[in-house]
């Protein structure tokens, strides 16, 4: 029993919930920079295993994996209905038995969905021709798929008690787990289904640790309820259609690629996707760290979600332009060292998913906005044009193109999810439209940044460069939010006041 909780029972008052506290925006604070920094020494370990996994299966056997991947993963959300979001907002949102009652009915229903989907992954699979290989290594993903499941469904009491530095953890033994499996594959000389059963293990040693972390918090069994079950599909049908169409679109790319392109070129979008996907996983990060706190603003107080919003609108914009920057100076030293130089074509795709990327930060923040307030029909609406417009961009450019073509189509749909986004948050409350006034100041920062490939220096050092004068300009500009600026070193947080007092 932690001291506050003692101290409430010895005065015969309820522990007050964190998420109703100012505590918690602090706690979402570092907590999010804390899950990031894990992130970020987790996908230092993924790019090691990476390259050794390129290299070994060659753009061929990379394009049948990736493409693999993309399917499972597909199905997974097509199947799974949004549970693990679902299941965060949801326990942000209740409240003593209530809470424990909608866990272990939501424990029960997803390994049932789950199950469910692995036969369908399998299915599929075979009836777009994949060979045998491929359908194997789908059935078999789909197992670490539903050990996945598990794992995420018992671990909600951390992420929505803001129990972050936990949840980073279980996060990043996952990923030093996965890398030091997949290389041990390569030395044994694995085929693709070896690689696709990773997941297995990986996730089996997170639902160990979750289990032992939560004990006490929740009663997690499952429950084998149809009623129960009924209750909860039925507006989860909508919640998942809005959280699963968006993924959908982004890993369609991919399965179109490899249906209409060569496999040299489904190779060449599978190494630029890879790294695509790694960097967009960082704005939803910091945002599903901050979920648990915009459900209950939502619930409550609407000025309050109004205010976190915005402020998180801001800091995933600075930290998309930085992606951008990334991607479009390093590039060709990113795919090196992920891919190695028979992916070199994988460059000038990853420079146009760049410019995609930087609209996936702010769309977390948006997309994560409306979830919070039930607006699942706003959601759908958006990533329904986006599918179309994605789909339809890469069918007819993947042909003609490759995988240049089928990262344009990756762009415009996140133009396009990004604009529907933003028309669904104005419409819900005028209040959550998002305020560009600090978003306008990083520009010039941006071009500045840019300018720097034109630089006569490697690529890696403009990259370098680009990064350093972009983070300058960013801070000089006052592009960054307060709350964050105050929590910099003291010496750039006084130059951020300078710079905002001549303002």
């Amino acid at each position: 029993m932690s001291e506050q909780e003692a101290l409430s029972e010895a005065l015969g008052e309820q522990a007050v919930d964190v998420l109703d506290t100012a505590e918690a925006g602090r706690r979402v604070m570092v907590g999010g920079a804390v899950r990031v920094t894990g992130f970020v020494v987790g996908v230092g370990a993924s790019v090691v295993a990476a390259a050794f996994v390129t290299r070994h299966l060659g753009t061929a056997d990379y394009g049948r994996y990736q493409s693999v991947v993309a399917l499972v993963t597909i199905v997974q959300f097509l199947t799974d209905l949004g549970m693990e979001t679902l299941g965060l907002r949801e326990y942000s949102q209740r409240d003593g038995a209530a809470r424990e009652r909608f866990m272990r009915v939501l424990l029960g229903l997803r390994l049932f969905l789950t199950t469910l989907g692995v036969g369908v992954m399998a299915l599929v699979a075979y009836a777009i021709g994949y060979d045998s290989q491929m359908i194997l290594g789908a059935a078999v993903m789909g197992v670490g798929i539903l050990v996945a499941v598990m794992a995420g469904t018992v671990a909600i009491p951390l992420a929505a008690g803001l129990r972050l530095k936990w949840v980073t953890a279980l996060d990043l033994t996952r990923q030093i787990v996965t890398a030091v499996l997949s290389i041990a594959l390569v030395a044994a000389g694995a085929g693709i289904v070896g690689f696709l059963a990773v997941p297995i293990p990986a996730y089996l040693v997170v639902l160990a640790g979750a289990l032992m972390l939560v004990h006490g918090t929740v009663r997690l069994s499952p429950v084998v309820d149809r009623r129960a079950w009924l209750a909860l599909v039925r507006p989860a049908i909508t919640f998942a259609l809005a959280t699963a169409t968006g993924a959908v679109y982004v890993y369609a790319a991919q399965v179109l690629t490899e249906l209409v392109a060569s496999h040299h070129e489904a190779g060449l979008f599978g190494a630029s996707f890879r790294v695509y996907i790694i960097l967009a996983s960082v704005p939803g990060i910091l945002v599903t760290s901050a979920f648990p706190l915009l459900s209950r603003a939502a619930r409550d107080d609407h000025a309050r979600l109004a205010y976190a919003t915005q402020r998180l609108f801001e800091g995933t914009a600075v930290l998309g332009g930085a992606a951008l920057v990334g991607c479009v100076l390093g590039a060709a030293p990113v795919i090196a060292v992920v891919a190695g130089p028979q992916f070199d074509g994988a460059a000038d795709v990853l420079r146009i998913q760049g410019v995609a990327l930087a609209l996936t930060f702010v769309i977390a923040t948006w997309g994560f906005t409306l979830l919070a307030m039930h607006r699942h029909r706003q959601m759908i609406a958006a990533n329904l044009v986006a599918l179309a417009v994605s789909a339809t961009t890469v069918l007819i450019l993947a042909r003609s193109h490759g995988a240049q073509g089928a990262a344009f189509g990756t762009l415009l749909g996140e133009l396009t999810l990004s604009t529907g986004y933003v028309i669904g948050l104005s419409r819900a409350d005028p209040r959550m439209r998002p305020g560009l006034r600090r978003a306008w100041r990083m520009l010039p920062a941006l071009a500045l940044a840019l300018a720097c490939g034109l630089l006569p220096v490697p690529d890696a050092v403009a990259t370098v460069l680009g990064l350093a004068v972009y983070g300058a300009g960013v801070l000089l500009l006052g592009a960054l939010p307060d709350e964050v600026r105050e929590r910099l070193p003291a010496p750039l947080d006084r130059v951020g006041l300078v710079v905002r007092d001549a303002r």
